[in-house]
């Protein structure tokens, strides 16, 4: 019985359900990722050609190329010329600099009932042109695959991982997550994301990094008049959340690898090529 002065009407309706497996480890994930030190980079690209040139190739050809590929692309690019990006560190006193880049790109995947985001991961970048990878990205979304397979909290390692004390799960993971070579092998140390891709809306994305070196989100896209010359003209501006390991990479370095990211972008880095002369 309600204790005199108490309330009960102001709950209401409510209805109680299960934190998932899979939930509960990303949130031990989340722990571990709050322990590196990121410095988040706020910046609008305008994509104004790049889309046009898309929108170009797809007539002429009947291909889309894919936005979120041609943007991994040019992020791949701009790793390439500063290379200290593309490093993790081992230890206390080693840094480890890989020269194959491995940018991972969520991508969607359908079930049934739902949408879901799945990262798969662009191998070797640096060495692959504009078109294989849109086509790689492209495969990725449409390849056949089991619910098994899709949904973390039905495979046999997650059971197993979920009867684990947690204290020992927290050492496997801080474990996990400081060696180099197995973040490698999970995906790289890159990653591009689109957010946007989920909404309509103008948005900027913010977060909190991760276990990567450098991450981009990518938003929404914003169009607004802008003056060029003599003329007042529309433009396509991206928003785009950049993270960088502060302990990978000074304020310098990483001001000028997201400087050569936007002008990679606004140059339309890659697409003009692919155009029929």
């Amino acid at each position: 019985m309600p204790r005199e002065n108490e309330r009960p009407d102001l709950v209401g309706p409510y209805a109680v359900r299960a934190f998932s497996k899979n939930r509960r480890l990303i949130s031990e994930l989340y722990d571990e990722f709050l322990k590196k030190h990121y410095m988040a980079g706020y910046f609008e690209v305008d994509v104004t050609l790049g889309r046009r040139l898309i929108e170009d190739f797809k007539k002429q050809t009947g291909e889309k190329i894919s936005f979120t590929g041609w943007i991994a692309k040019c992020v791949s690019e701009a790793v390439r010329e500063f290379p200290e990006v593309n490093a993790y560190r081992w230890g206390k006193k080693r840094i480890v600099r890989f020269e194959d880049i491995d940018v991972i790109v969520m991508v969607e995947r359908r079930l049934p009932d739902k949408v879901i985001a799945v990262p798969h991961a662009v191998r070797r970048s640096q060495a692959k042109d504009l078109l294989t990878i849109s086509r790689e990205i492209r495969a990725a979304q449409t390849a056949p695959v089991s619910e098994d397979e899709q949904l973390l909290e039905r495979g046999w390692k997650l059971k197993l991982y979920d009867r684990i004390p947690g204290f020992i799960r927290r050492l496997i993971l801080s474990r996990m997550m400081r060696d180099p070579f197995y973040i490698k092998k999970q995906g790289g140390l890159i990653v591009v994301t689109a957010v946007g891709m989920f909404t309509n809306t103008r948005l900027w994305v913010g977060g909190f990094g991760g276990i990567t070196t450098l991450s981009l989100a990518l938003g929404g896209i914003a169009r607004r008049l802008v003056k060029q010359g003599d003329e007042i003209v529309e433009r396509e501006f991206l928003q785009i959340t950049a993270y960088l390991d502060h302990e990978i990479v000074d304020g310098g370095p990483a001001t000028r690898v997201q400087a050569r990211i936007v002008q990679l972008i606004e140059s339309g880095h890659g697409l003009d090529t692919l155009l029929p002369s």
